[in-house]
Formats: structure tokens, C-alpha cells, sequence
């Protein structure tokens, strides 16, 4: 199946040592994820139902409205390469900054309409599992 083209989040879980099992943004995220032809990539996942800043926007925001949208928010975009099996994402830009200028390498699966990345991050295994949109 070719990776080109736009994702919309099924599934963001982590399995934990112990077999705990957690969701970063919550069981009902949403994100978007999208690959080009010219290998660039852009990632974007939020958790449902942020509410909206009080005021005008961001800028504006409480330092606690601020700190809260950055939690439950996460994009991230730059060049991509697959190949092998795997995806990596050479990160350009990102909400984090500790994201920014790192390479991001994926488990890279099919199963079906599916897209499934996986990959260890702070001890937890993370799986993303997306369909085509």
C-alpha cells in the first residue's frame, strides 16, 4: 500500500512494563497525519474536545489556558523517508522544541485500509494506528 497521502487517527495507545495500557490524548484523539509525493510529512494530533481559549487567542490565554492547550496538543512536520519497514520523520518543526531537529523512526505496517506506526519512546511502546481519509 502506498503511504502517500492523508490519515486520520484511529488509535494512539502506549503499553506500559506491568501490561498497563494508556492513551496520551485520550480514547477518542484525533489527528491527521499526512505524506507527501516530495517526502514531507506533518503530523497533527490533539485530544477531542479542547475547549477554546477565553479572549481573543493564545497570546491572550492565563498562563494555565496556555499550559493545557500544549498538553493536549502535538504536530510536528518536516521530510520522511520509508523504507525497510520503517518510517523516519526528520523533524523540522514542532510544538515541542525537543522535538524539533530530532529523527523520529516508526515501525511502518499495513492491515488493510490501515496504517500502523509503532515505535519505544520513555519505555512505553506506542502504537498509532491510522486509516486513510
Amino acid at each position: 500500500m502506498d503511504l502517500v497521502g492523508a490519515w486520520r487517527l484511529v488509535e494512539w495507545r502506549i503499553a506500559h512494563a506491568g501490561g498497563r495500557i494508556s492513551h496520551p490524548f485520550g480514547r477518542d484523539a484525533v489527528g491527521l497525519l499526512c505524506y507527501t509525493s516530495d517526502g514531507y510529512m506533518s503530523a497533527t494530533v490533539a485530544r477531542a474536545g479542547r475547549p477554546p481559549l477565553r479572549g481573543t487567542g493564545s497570546r491572550q490565554a492565563c498562563p494555565q489556558e496556555q499550559a493545557e492547550a500544549f498538553a493536549s496538543f502535538f504536530c510536528c512536520s518536516g521530510r520522511y523517508e520509508a523504507r525497510d519497514g520503517q518510517v523516519a520523520h526528520d523533524v523540522e518543526m514542532a510544538l515541542d522544541p525537543a522535538v524539533t531537529g530530532t529523527i523520529q523512526i516508526h515501525e511502518l505496517n499495513f492491515d488493510g485500509d490501515r496504517l500502523i506506526l509503532a515505535a519505544v519512546e520513555d519505555g512505553g511502546w506506542h502504537t498509532l494506528i491510522w486509516r486513510r481519509g
